[in-house]
């Protein structure tokens, strides 16, 4: 899950999440004043470079004092929008609404680094508590019919210019569109409805999220010999010594429930048997029936998911995900999928058929298994091409990577990126980069 996803983890991210976190500093002075105590994540953002995060000041517990006070902030920046008097126009009711709740995204920021990056035991309970909290934030705002009618009146008027289709159009349209997919047109009770399943189902992506995060991190396959580190390469095992010494277990090696762990190990591991087992322990995340599994979640995010779609007059939770998408609804999305399916399953199984006759070529007399596709790939790119991964990975090292990212940024945006110190990071290996102009060099962030 990216950092911009991880915000916050809410039914109404799609529609609402777009609207109102924005960056700025207005509205956190009057959060900030209405807390009895100093919260980092309420104050300004200070120092260089236009003011930074202040990741060396923020406790797990300022959290959820700082999520509330940001909350109340934002939805009396709301109420003062919906009622009034003025008849509503681009600027007193669109315009506005984007300005609003600048404290909350300052907050949100910090709450999505930790959930994404930093997340323990700790900060989970306040997830499990927070994330309901923040869905019924957001139905608030969307269930707001002042402001709604508001919205609606711009939008009409906006309609009315049709030779004028530019970005006061599009945003206007954007937050009637977000507006209604949330159910701003729904009956008093439906509303309630939805909010009683907005918050439910936020709770049960937390949980969900958080069961997995669980077997990521507490789920482990444990090497305890040489022998056990067969064919893979020094890098790998160095990593995998790396992760043993942090769990306190010296002269043995780990390899943790992770993609970036799971898949060098079966690329590269000799030993079926281990790569069976690790195969198995990263597809069964959430999955094991103990107090981590999934199963009995998602049935119930179906059942809300459907019921929510229907409250909205869909179909299905597919039909209301696709209406603003490309693809715009199921039909187009499976017909394309079906356009592609048949040629990528024939693919595969000349890719498997290709496996195979390495392996019999071997005398290993096994079928291939999901365990064995990464090891015998490589093999067979090795023998039909001469090529390997490990000599190809030396130019993909991190630093040439992001100086790639870097140079295409500035081909393409004209940017520049200097490493700066002495700006707080939420771990030791966050390095932070100033950003500017080529050709004025003026600082973008």
């Amino acid at each position: 899950m990216s950092y911009t996803e991880r915000i916050i983890v809410v039914a109404v991210a799609a529609t609402a999440i777009s609207m109102f976190t924005f960056m700025g500093n207005s509205s956190l002075n009057a959060a900030k004043a209405e807390s009895p105590v100093e919260n980092p994540l309420l104050s300004e953002w200070t120092g260089p470079h236009g003011g930074v995060p202040p990741f060396d000041k923020v406790k797990i517990a300022d959290f959820k004092p700082a999520l509330e006070a940001a909350m109340e902030t934002n939805l009396r920046e709301i109420d003062a929008i919906a009622n009034q008097t003025a008849p509503p126009t681009f600027d007193n009711t669109i315009l506005a609404l984007e300005t609003t709740g600048q404290a909350l995204a300052r907050v949100n920021v910090i709450y999505g680094v930790w959930g994404g990056n930093m997340n323990n035991d700790e900060f989970s309970k306040v997830e499990t508590e927070m994330d309901p909290k923040l869905a019924a934030h957001y139905d608030k705002i969307t269930q707001n019919e002042k402001l709604f009618k508001r919205i609606d009146t711009v939008y009409q008027n906006e309609q009315k210019k049709k030779s004028v289709r530019g970005e006061k159009f599009r945003l206007t349209w954007l937050y009637y569109t977000n507006f209604v997919r949330a159910g701003a047109k729904l009956g008093s009770e439906q509303k309630q409805r939805m909010s009683e399943i907005n918050q439910t189902l936020a709770g049960l992506f937390t949980k969900f999220n958080q069961n997995l995060l669980g077997d990521e991190t507490q789920v482990f396959m444990t090497l305890d010999s040489e022998a056990d580190l067969a064919g893979l390469p020094d890098g790998q095992k160095d990593a995998a010594a790396s992760a043993a010494s942090s769990k306190n277990l010296a002269g043995k090696w780990v390899i943790r429930n992770t993609r970036s762990s799971i898949d060098p190990f079966l690329t590269y591991s000799t030993r079926r048997d281990l790569r069976e087992k690790a195969w198995k322990m990263f597809v069964n995340r959430g999955d094991n029936g103990d107090a981590r599994d999934n199963n009995g979640i998602i049935p119930e995010i179906l059942k809300l998911r459907a019921e929510r779609a229907k409250l909205l007059g869909f179909k299905t939770h597919a039909h209301w995900r696709l209406e603003n998408a490309m693809a715009k609804n199921p039909e187009n999305a499976m017909k394309l999928m079906e356009g592609v399916w048949p040629a990528a399953i024939a693919r595969v199984k000349e890719e498997v058929a290709d496996m195979q006759k390495l392996a019999d070529k071997e005398g290993t007399k096994i079928k291939i298994e999901p365990w064995d596709y990464r090891l015998y790939m490589e093999k067979v790119r090795k023998e039909r091409y001469d090529l390997d991964q490990n000599e190809v990975s030396k130019y993909l090292q991190l630093d040439k990577i992001r100086d790639a990212m870097f140079w295409m940024a500035g081909e393409i945006f004209n940017f520049t990126f200097t490493p700066i110190s002495g700006v707080a990071v939420f771990h030791p290996d966050v390095t932070v980069y100033e950003v500017k102009d080529k050709t004025t060099d003026k600082h973008v962030g």
